[in-house]
């Protein structure tokens, strides 16, 4: 039951993240265009919204690298990071019907880059937060 809450949290977390990276895409275009209104299908907001969740699900399956107590800290980031990259690549490349070219790889993992310090840092905030009231808990006893 742990494992399909922190899921299904993942997911929302991705949506989060997924829905204000769809903002920040939309606002681009709108001033990109000088346009001032800019609207979207429900169908493409759907697909983000769906897609979003599956990525931050991706993204808990993919930090059960973190589970390997043997590996360094600096290993298992190492080893993360390469296979989401991976992942989100080669969901790029299905989005575009697996025509790229240099640029929009570059801008690819630019993206990518950012939304994993976007992640993992949200995550680590979080973890350090909690250690804090911890260690706040065990100063009184």
């Amino acid at each position: 039951m742990k494992h399909i809450v922190r899921l299904i949290n993942s997911g929302l977390i991705g949506i989060g993240i997924g829905m204000t990276w769809l903002g920040f895409d939309v606002l681009q275009s709108q001033f990109s265009k000088n346009r001032l209104e800019t609207t979207i299908s429900v169908k493409y907001f759907l697909f983000w919204l769906v897609a979003a969740f599956l990525i931050g699900i991706f993204f808990y399956f993919a930090s059960l690298v973190f589970d390997h107590d043997n590996w360094s800290l600096k290993k298992q980031i190492f080893i993360n990071f390469f296979i989401c990259l991976g992942a989100w690549l080669s969901f790029c490349l299905f989005l575009n019907k697996f025509n790229y070219s240099g640029s929009a790889l570059l801008e690819a993992i630019i993206d990518f880059i950012i939304m994993y310090a976007l992640a993992y840092g949200i995550y680590f905030y979080h973890l350090w937060h909690e250690i804090r009231q911890i260690n706040k808990k065990l100063k009184e006893i």
